[in-house]
């Protein structure tokens, strides 16, 4: 495959944009060059969809139709669909409640396994960084402040900056003298 095939293109529309016609959710595969013929098409949307987890009649659904964690989902989808070398995940779960954010960040982890981009996680949240992250590069005021393995960061940060985002994280343990009813 040509490199200006596989270099990042434009997103034609928001995800999951409610004006799109069917399949258009998860269309970017129909723009693949792998996928030459109607029938290829069609299966590698298929493919696509239950990559992320979603059923392969979800293609013939209306954007309207999907939660905030499918849409995601899509949205995965149709960035993975041209075979990426880097995988660039914008914020992908802040907007979504927390036991869909697992399901949400489980998903492009496991796709650096399985199919081996590159992925660059962007996001707020350092619980969900610390989750997904192998290196971590923090900014302030758009310059990087520090960058370092994952553990070395959240374990012994370097910077003062860094610490009171690390300490302000939430940190999902039930106290202590809580009592399990039977």
């Amino acid at each position: 495959m040509t490199a200006s095939r596989r270099a990042p293109g434009p997103r034609p529309c928001p995800n999951g944009s409610p004006t799109h016609g069917r399949k258009r959710a998860s269309g970017q595969a129909r723009r693949c060059p792998a996928a030459r013929g109607i029938g290829d098409r069609a299966e590698r949307v298929a493919a696509l969809l239950a990559q992320v987890g979603l059923a392969p009649s979800a293609a013939d659904r209306h954007p309207r139709d999907f939660s905030g964690g499918q849409r995601q989902r899509i949205g995965i989808a149709r960035a993975l669909a041209p075979g990426p070398a880097v995988l660039i995940c914008d914020e992908p779960v802040s907007a979504l409640d927390v036991s869909v954010q697992a399901q949400v960040v489980n998903l492009p982890t496991g796709f650096q396994e399985r199919l081996g981009p590159a992925m660059v996680f962007i996001a707020h949240d350092l619980a969900v960084v610390r989750q997904v992250s192998h290196r971590i590069a923090e900014m302030h005021r758009g310059r990087i402040v520090e960058t370092g393995p994952a553990d070395d960061v959240r374990d012994r940060p370097a910077r003062a900056y860094t610490r009171p985002l690390l300490a302000a994280a939430p940190v999902l343990t039930p106290p202590a003298d809580t009592a399990v009813a039977s």
